[in-house]
């Protein structure tokens, strides 16, 4: 599966809005994090368009997120280590290689950006810097939701720290802000 029909897939089945534009900044980070990496972007981008395909479908069912996604993919003939990584960013297979750990502390990093950008007078990313985000990670009730614990796992899982991490997938996101609102 090429981009162009990744992409059709996802917004087939997410429409337009705010999870689209999620998977639009995963893609990003993901494609970044590949060349900081030296590993091959398009594998690690598609990860990152794709893993949330099936959201709209599993929302009342959070249980099924990610194997009805790992499903789609298989029956279009996707790569094993993209189907991997969509099963693991959602704990539903492990984690063993670099494209699935980089899923897995990107998704809620993008979300938690998004937030941080959204809160902000210019409501985008163009003026939000890395020392802002850490303010806000410490602030327990902004975007509660997000887990703060995947995102610094980025030392762990990448061998990044976070303030190289969190600059490199604003970086990313900042380059398609226009495609993603922000």
């Amino acid at each position: 599966m090429n981009r162009q029909e990744a992409f059709e897939l996802v917004r087939s089945r997410l429409g337009e809005g705010p999870t689209l534009n999620h998977c639009l900044a995963c893609e990003a980070c993901m494609r970044a994090l590949a060349f900081r990496f030296g590993e091959d972007p398009e594998p690690f981008g598609l990860a990152g368009l794709v893993h949330d395909l099936d959201l709209d479908e599993t929302q009342n069912d959070p249980e099924r997120h990610a194997l009805v996604a790992a499903q789609v993919l298989q029956n279009r003939g996707v790569a094993h280590d993209v189907v991997q990584a969509v099963l693991g960013h959602n704990g539903k297979a492990q984690r063993i290689t670099l494209m699935a750990k980089a899923l897995w502390v990107v998704d809620p990093t993008t979300g938690f950006i998004t937030a941080a950008a959204l809160v902000r007078t210019s409501r985008s990313t163009i003026d939000l810097e890395v020392p802002s985000i850490k303010k806000r990670m410490k602030d327990k009730r902004f975007a509660a939701a997000v887990s703060r614990e995947r995102m610094v796992a980025c030392q762990e899982e990448l061998g990044l720290c976070l303030d190289d991490f969190l600059g490199l997938c604003l970086g990313a996101m900042n380059e398609i802000r226009s495609e993603i609102g922000l």
